[in-house]
This record gives C-alpha cells, sequence and structure tokens, in this order.
C-alpha cells in the first residue's frame, strides 16, 4: 500500500485581480496579467505540498522498518522451531 500526496491546482482569485488590475490596464490587459500570474504560480510548491511530501517519506520509512521488523521476527521464529526440532 503506498500513499499519495493529493495533487490540487493551485488557483488564484481571479476575479479579485481582474477587478484590482482593471482599472490600471483596462479589462483584456488585467485578464492576461492575471493569466500570466495563474500560469507562473501553478508550478510553485506551497506549504501543504511540502506537508505532504513529508507525510508521504514517512509512511514509506515506516513501512520499511515494518517489513525489515516483520522478515526479521520471520527469521527469528524460523530459527527458533529448527532449534526446538534439534
Amino acid at each position: 500500500m503506498t500513499m499519495e500526496a493529493s495533487r490540487r491546482p493551485r488557483m488564484i482569485d481571479r476575479l479579485r485581480l481582474v477587478q484590482l488590475f482593471r482599472g490600471h490596464f483596462g479589462e483584456p490587459d488585467a485578464i492576461a496579467v492575471v493569466d500570466a500570474f495563474q500560469d507562473e504560480l501553478a508550478p510553485m510548491a506551497t506549504h501543504d505540498d511540502i506537508e505532504h511530501l513529508k507525510d508521504w517519506i514517512r509512511a514509506e520509512i515506516n513501512a520499511a522498518i515494518i517489513k525489515t521488523l516483520v522478515g526479521a521476527g520471520v527469521i527469528a521464529g524460523v530459527a527458533l522451531a529448527i532449534a526446538e526440532l534439534i
């Protein structure tokens, strides 16, 4: 079982920014500026993305530890069973 971080698009408040920029740039240019902001900000990692990544790493490390402990337990069990037979 693997843990996956959810991928949600990072969206800006387009309506608010268009309203702010409309007075300075005009309607078409305000929309173009907001689209440019959206394109530039989309690949940035947020705090939530980093927390999800840390959780995923912890889950992978814990899974490896559990697999190691189970493997060691099986080996110890087999060794004890063989020791009882001898």
